[in-house]
């Protein structure tokens, strides 16, 4: 299905992601791999976008082990491709798809798993992942590594979104922040916490991160929790979804705190941390930065959810998949195997503070089974959904993102939910559409 290519060019290059990378060990090829001459030696390349120092630190011993446990047979060579604010990345994967040349193994954003798959520029993985790998994958990774029944690529590392709470204020309010899941906060409870906590310079809550992906990836779990989503089950349409009845009461009382200022729609990042919010809807990245606010006493709750409806939570990071490029499409699937594996899993939580990707490496993280981090693990174990699995993704992402930063900047809400239906559905029946 070459029609969606061209998407897929776009998709690259309009979502940013959240970051994930890799070091360098370019000793090797750069283009799609090929067997030493004379040798049985398999030499794949593998192509990350440069990420923190303590998550490229990882990715380095991972393909380090990789490359003992398989010397002689197969040798991974990791290239680093540094990103900044840029593009770099997505512009030598959109190169890469142009003239055929993609490496054995590509890094990929979550979201764009249907869009690659659809533009044949990834290849199914199912016969190299047995069941008791599948059950062992938290359900969002199958989720979003998904398309049309078939398996592409597994997470390298799993997110989430919870509800991080200012202790010393809820004190102050003689509030108790739920601690099991069963009694997590309703919408209208937390809008009554927000409503009794934003006074005297302090917002109620703090949840813009940024007005691009993070608007897909945070509020479309509002959609969910009320019984609908941003686009069909199929993927294939966002007309009576986006703009359903539950979707513009979802938008509706996001425009309502918006419209109460009980949260700051221009935050400063560092909002909670400074003690100006009650609460804030952010993800286990946050963790590490804490402890640069000593007087800050925090803890985490979980994702609030509709009185009545689904618990849900937000879910997905950087995936890694095998390219149609690859001549050693066996080698490359034991290199992503390998890459998502319970012992890379557990050794990225542990370097980035992320969860895992695989419910048996919470074995080996026994921080997981306590609060403040045991919310984090039900969520990812439990409830978690992904985005929207549609290779029209690029297009959706940033309409709703776009609509939902509009409303709650007091746009009409149904009329910019419509435009996202219709902008949406345009674009899917022209490029995706059999």
């Amino acid at each position: 299905m070459k029609k969606g290519i061209i998407a897929a060019l776009l998709a690259v290059s309009l979502l940013a992601g959240c970051g994930t990378g890799g070091q360098t060990n370019n000793d090797g090829p750069e283009g799609n791999g090929a067997a030493e001459t004379g040798s049985e030696l398999v030499e794949l390349a593998y192509w990350r976008p440069q990420a923190g120092e303590e998550e490229d630190n990882a990715y380095v011993q991972r393909v380090e082990a990789f490359n003992k446990a398989y010397e002689g047979k197969i040798k991974l060579n990791m290239e680093v491709i540094t990103r900044g604010n840029s593009f770099a990345y997505e512009d030598k994967i959109n190169a890469a798809v142009a003239s055929n040349t993609l490496p054995d193994v590509v890094a990929l954003d979550g979201p764009n798993v249907a869009n690659y798959a659809a533009s044949e520029i990834i290849i199914p993985l199912d016969e190299y992942f047995t069941e008791e790998d599948m059950n062992d994958f938290v359900p969002s990774i199958v989720q979003q590594g998904s398309y049309q029944g078939k398996f592409y690529a597994p997470g390298l590392i799993e997110s989430s979104v919870v509800l991080f709470y200012n202790k010393k204020i809820m004190d102050k309010y003689g509030i108790t922040p739920p601690d099991k899941i069963e009694n997590a906060w309703t919408w209208d409870q937390w809008y009554d916490v927000m409503k009794q906590t934003a006074k005297d310079g302090v917002f109620g809550t703090n949840m813009i991160n940024d007005k691009g992906e993070w608007m897909t990836y945070a509020f479309e779990q509002f959609w969910i929790s009320n019984g609908t989503d941003i686009v069909n089950p199929e993927g294939t349409e966002a007309e009576g979804w986006v703009n359903s009845g539950q979707g513009i009461e979802a938008a509706s009382f996001l425009q309502k705190l918006a419209n109460e200022k009980l949260f700051n729609i221009d935050p400063k990042p560092t909002e909670f941390e400074e003690g100006k919010a009650a609460t804030k809807l952010g993800g286990p990245w946050n963790i590490p930065g804490f402890k640069n606010y000593p007087d800050l006493e925090w803890g985490i709750t979980y994702f609030p959810k509709k009185a009545g409806g689904t618990q849900t939570a937000p879910s997905g990071s950087w995936a890694v998949g095998v390219s149609a490029n690859s001549k050693h499409p066996k080698e490359a699937a034991e290199a992503v195997k390998w890459l998502t594996n319970k012992d890379s899993s557990v050794v990225l939580a542990k370097s980035i503070s992320m969860p895992a990707n695989r419910k048996s490496a919470y074995e080996s993280l026994p921080e997981y089974d306590e609060l403040p981090l045991r919310v984090i693990k039900e969520q990812v174990t439990t409830v978690s959904r992904a985005r929207p699995v549609t290779p029209a993704y690029p297009v959706l992402t940033q309409k709703f993102a776009e609509a939902l930063t509009d409303i709650m900047m007091g746009a009409e809400v149904k009329k910019s939910l419509d435009s996202v239906a219709a902008t949406y559905d345009d674009e899917y029946k022209r490029n995706f559409a059999e």
